[in-house]
């Protein structure tokens, strides 16, 4: 194995990938915990070596300014995906509780599941107009989230209202919404390793 910049964007690639189908199956009945869990098994797999073979690429090869900054970027993406596998398998857990359909949260589910795609697509064209259309799309997926928070708080109002159907859906949607702020840490990344330009703080 040779390590080098394009090694470590393929590896991370290949997580990117493992991530998207994660996310897309625990919100599909179809598939069961242990499909979720042997695909999270993958994906720390993933994030262990990548992570190991970015400390040895920087301490054996040395690389200048704009390969480190690459390297580094990398490390921080590898962590959102991690964490995204994270909250794909808390999403699951909460959606085995859900019976009726919510418009509002398939919109959400919806929503963030673009920005993930997005975001991946961006890492792997460079695309620097994706990458501010998903930091763009983060505030809608926080005006949805909030959404539903308001109709949940209208519908404990309802004789019918399920508490444990409503929790369950407040977490789904709280989780998504967390996903979706790492899509758009994920395209911030991007276009630091791109650019050179942190977009995380522009006041400071």
């Amino acid at each position: 194995m040779d390590l080098t910049v394009s090694y470590l964007r393929e590896e991370v690639t290949k997580m990117a990938a493992l991530v998207e189908q994660i996310l897309s199956q625990s919100i599909n009945q179809a598939f069961s915990k242990d499909d979720i869990y042997a695909l999270e098994k993958q994906i720390n797999d993933y994030h262990k070596s990548i992570d190991d073979n970015i400390f040895k690429y920087i301490a054996l090869k040395a690389p200048a300014a704009s390969d480190l900054r690459t390297a580094l970027a990398i490390m921080k993406m590898n962590s959102e995906l991690e964490r995204i596998g994270d909250q794909a398998v808390n999403i699951k857990r909460y959606f085995s509780k859900v019976t009726l359909e919510h418009p509002l949260l398939t919109q959400l589910q919806d929503e963030v599941i673009i920005m993930i795609k997005k975001s991946f697509d961006s890492f792997a064209n460079r695309d620097m107009t994706i990458a501010t259309d998903v930091i763009k799309t983060d505030k809608e997926v926080n005006n949805i989230h909030r959404e539903i928070i308001r109709e949940y708080f209208r519908k404990m109002k309802e004789e019918n209202f399920s508490f444990d159907e409503g929790f369950s859906i407040l977490r789904i949607a709280k989780i998504l919404e967390r996903i979706g702020d790492h899509a758009t840490n994920i395209c911030e990344d991007i276009i630091f390793l791109e650019t050179g330009n942190d977009i995380r703080h522009p006041n400071n």
